[in-house]
């Protein structure tokens, strides 16, 4: 299991990068996206890659059942709407945001695909 911050302008676009990582990257999100003080991600993110270049004006904080390289490759080739940032029991802030996470307020108006659990299920049952 690795964490995705996921970084924006808006939570609407938010939503959609985290539909986009459902739908098209196929990586399978756990629990419920939940909010993230936006100050907060831009530390998390500048203490894994160094400078970043804006800081962001919202935030959120999804658990996915996949590995970082899985997770990596995957949203590598879909080109979300909003910064992603992959943070796995690798870097020192993992298991301080995974202590923090049932504090965090959930991400209202994010639903999953059913359609696509539809269709796994389909696929799963052949």
């Amino acid at each position: 299991m690795v964490l995705l911050i996921i970084r924006g302008d808006s939570y609407e676009k938010i939503k959609n990068a985290i539909a986009d990582v459902h739908r098209h990257a196929k990586l399978t999100i756990l629990g419920k996206p939940r909010i993230m003080v936006p100050e907060a991600a831009d530390e998390i993110l500048e203490h894994i890659v160094g400078n970043i270049k804006k800081p962001c004006k919202k935030a959120c904080l999804v658990r996915i059942e996949e590995n970082a390289p899985r997770a990596i490759d995957r949203i590598r080739k879909i080109h979300p709407p909003a910064h992603i940032v992959i943070v796995s029991e690798r870097h020192e802030p993992y298991f301080y945001l995974l202590e923090d996470l049932p504090k965090m307020p959930l991400l209202k108006g994010y639903y999953k695909s059913k359609s696509l659990d539809s269709d796994e299920e389909i696929e799963e049952s052949h």
